[in-house]
């Protein structure tokens, strides 16, 4: 079965880096923003560590150039912990470089360990937190189609 979450736009082997913003396409001729906020996470767990935090903002525009502010802007989505792939398949396509801002290091967000069977929220070096995070995703890692699905979920899509 294909993958239609979202649409493909310009293939890319640049490993992507800290402060990378990108655009991503869910209906033609639409695209949302999103900002690589850590990069190569060291994380005990295999399939976290070396991997990418990015954040996706409630942010569109009908022009990939038209280059907006991020900073202090709500988020579509909750933080995902992504591989290369999403730049590699041509999904994500890296527009600018911009600092990760205070803002943006200091947001309150988590993950629900789906692993325990009590409710366990963990921050990014998977230590358990001890309050409910504003956002919260999935400690894991999240490929270009979860990314897909949540962001289709989030403007209204099915």
């Amino acid at each position: 079965m294909a993958f239609d979450k979202l649409i493909a736009m310009k293939k890319s082997r640049k490993i992507p880096c800290e402060g990378d913003v990108f655009c991503l396409q869910p209906l033609c001729g639409v695209f949302y923003f999103g900002k690589v906020i850590k990069c190569n996470l060291k994380n005990p767990t295999p399939f976290i560590n070396g991997n990418l935090l990015i954040y996706i903002y409630d942010v569109c525009s009908d022009d990939k150039s038209e280059m907006p502010d991020l900073e202090n802007r709500e988020l579509l989505i909750a933080p995902i912990i992504v591989n290369k792939q999403p730049w590699q398949k041509g999904y994500f396509e890296t527009l600018y470089n911009d600092s990760v801002c205070e803002h943006e290091e200091n947001l309150d967000y988590g993950f629900l360990n789906i692993v325990k069977k009590q409710k366990e929220y963990l921050d990014i070096d998977g230590n358990v937190m001890h309050h409910i995070p504003q956002y919260c995703g999935i400690y894991g890692l999240g490929s270009y189609g979860v990314v897909g699905k949540e962001v289709q979920k989030a403007i209204g899509m099915r």
